[in-house]
């Protein structure tokens, strides 16, 4: 409940709330996706900015809240990591780094990330198979050595 006494108003106290709870996950988000630094720190403010505005017009709850500042978060990782020169991680694509990070980061549940992401479970379901598959056989691959013994 609000406090009576705050000069903050309700709808501002009810986004900063969100902002205390979702902040630590959408940090992680974009420092999977983009490494330490200040551009994830970036990343991660730019995402409650942005939607501070749509916040206060529409109210939402917990739930279309966590689901747009994800949204949000993905936007602006994707376009900062645009910006860099090309360079994958681990020979993923940009999906496949979402999807790994969303997964195996944050330990979000598939249903979850099917919201996220807009996909319908059986094709999350394939594309992690197919990541890990991948991930696998890189994993096989042998390294040589250029020492001269």
């Amino acid at each position: 409940m609000p406090d009576p006494l705050s000069r903050t108003p309700a709808s501002t106290a009810g986004f900063a709330e969100y902002i205390e709870k979702y902040s630590g996950n959408i940090y992680t988000l974009s420092r999977l996706l983009l490494g330490q630094g200040t551009e994830a720190e970036e990343a991660a403010v730019k995402s409650f900015t942005e939607l501070y505005e749509p916040y206060l017009r529409t109210r939402c709850d917990a739930q279309s809240f966590s689901l747009q500042a994800y949204r949000e978060c993905i936007r602006h990782c994707s376009l900062i990591a645009q910006g860099r020169k090309s360079r994958i991680s681990a020979g993923l694509s940009w999906e496949d780094q979402l999807v790994h990070a969303l997964r195996y980061g944050l330990r979000l549940s598939l249903a979850d990330i099917s919201l996220i992401l807009k996909k319908n479970l059986p094709e999350l379901k394939a594309q992690i198979r197919q990541m890990r598959e991948q991930l696998a056989a890189q994993a096989e691959i042998p390294t040589a050595s250029l020492s001269v013994g």
